[in-house]
């Protein structure tokens, strides 16, 4: 089955690669080579297709592992405090360990590391398993739970954003950073959406085993990779060194600085809002797990759009964002609020859908642009520094939000969080 799983995968990759052969070509007079804006010429490299087509699955079993344990707490608790604190507490970790890994990463072997990260995700699903089926998720476990899963993620980011780019000659790394770009925002995505259908359809621990066993195909297939190395880091040069050189070298950027501010902003409200499904679906309208099952697999439907669009697009120029990322960015928060407004389901729905699609294109737009300013002494350290805000954010914002419905109810909480990271956002646009 996991055979069968993988041929397909790969068999829509490639059909993706050949549609967009074709567009490019007849629909707008573009070759489709590695000159075409945004093509997918890194699918031809059998390592680096294999470790894409393995990471799907991994990711995705994340991401469903996470929406799983916000269902359980709130299932256990009822409370959107406690979702927003669980949420926080997976996120946290990147915001403190996650630059240290960042520095990690840029020294020592690639392939053990994503090894080990992929074994511990694994591990930990399993665990969470076992205690959910003998009745010993409690909140604390939960919480224990949520911070090792957090720990282990810091690290995994900055590990797989430095290793996919080396599976590849270093001439179609910038193909190689769009897919991982709409790899791990679709993953973001699609996943909780998956896990909200199994939740609804089989239980939380059906969904749990899936998780654990998503990460296998991902540990097999590292072990037999191939990677570009990189040359040796300065022997006299100590971790601190290296992180301060990775701050310097964000701080020199008048762009990756700005497009820093900017995924703080909009992960703040837009994603974090993601993080309390649970919240607007049950708490807000009723709805139960088969009510998160929609909410989440819209934000998924909503993500896939806007990889469709975004797998089409010209690379921005660098230092650049496209406009689209601009209109996204200021679009979220303007969702957010409407979901504080409304009090009609299918108005949630295509809100949420919407929160997914234009988190997709500010994602990929963000990770890009950074990406391709970066070689691969630094790009570790830098895309950490971007992950714990990206994720700091996150966690922040769903911690926040979630302790403001309890204070104050979900509209009025909404509302003012919408707004007022809409009109920062406008600030920051304007002075850009």
């Amino acid at each position: 089955m996991l055979i069968v799983q993988r041929n397909n995968i790969h068999s829509i990759l490639c059909a993706m690669q050949y549609l967009h052969s074709l567009i490019s070509r007849w629909s707008f007079g573009i070759r489709a080579d590695k000159h075409c804006p945004m093509n997918l010429a890194a699918l031809k490299f059998i390592s680096f297709r294999r470790y894409l087509i393995a990471n799907i699955i991994s990711l995705n079993g994340l991401w469903v592992q996470r929406v799983t344990i916000g269902w359980i707490a709130w299932e256990l608790t009822g409370s959107a405090s406690f979702v927003g604190l669980i949420a926080f507490l997976s996120y946290i970790p990147t915001m403190l360990t996650g630059p240290i890994f960042g520095v990690l990463v840029d020294r020592i072997n690639l392939r053990h590391a994503a090894m080990t990260t992929q074994s511990l995700f694994c591990l930990i699903a399993f665990t969470a398993f076992l205690l959910q089926a003998n009745g010993l998720l409690t909140p604390v476990m939960l919480c224990v739970i949520a911070i090792l899963i957090g720990i282990v993620t810091s690290a995994q980011h900055p590990i797989r954003m430095a290793f996919m780019p080396r599976l590849v000659p270093k001439e179609y790394v910038g193909s190689v950073i769009v897919l991982i770009a709409l790899n791990f925002n679709l993953a973001r995505v699609i996943g909780p959406g998956i896990g909200g259908l199994i939740i609804a359809t089989s239980g939380v621990k059906v969904a749990l085993l899936v998780t654990a066993i998503a990460y296998v195909p991902a540990i097999i297939t590292i072990a037999t990779l191939k990677y570009r190395r990189r040359a040796r880091n300065n022997a006299k040069s100590t971790i601190l060194m290296d992180f301060i050189e990775g701050l310097r070298f964000v701080k020199a950027s008048a762009f990756i600085a700005k497009t820093f501010v900017l995924t703080g902003l909009f992960s703040l409200t837009a994603r974090g809002v993601l993080e309390i499904l649970p919240t607007i679906a049950d708490g807000s309208f009723g709805k139960g797990a088969t009510g998160l099952g929609v909410l989440t697999a819209a934000a998924g439907v909503g993500a896939l759009a806007a990889s469709v669009l975004k797998s089409f697009a010209r690379v921005p120029e660098t230092g650049q964002l496209p406009t689209s990322a601009l209109i996204a960015a200021f679009s979220g928060p303007v969702l957010v609020l409407l979901l504080g407004v409304t009090q009609f389901w299918p108005v949630a729905i295509a809100a949420v859908a919407g929160l997914g699609f234009f988190g997709t294109i500010v994602g990929i737009s963000v990770q890009t642009g950074i990406q391709m300013q970066l070689d691969d002494g630094i790009r570790g350290r830098v895309m950490s520094l971007w992950a714990m805000i990206a994720l700091g954010a996150t966690a922040t914002g769903s911690v926040l939000i979630g302790a403001l419905i309890d204070l104050v109810g979900l509209g009025l909480t909404l509302q003012s969080a919408g707004g007022a990271s809409a009109l920062l956002i406008i600030l920051l646009i304007w002075r850009r």
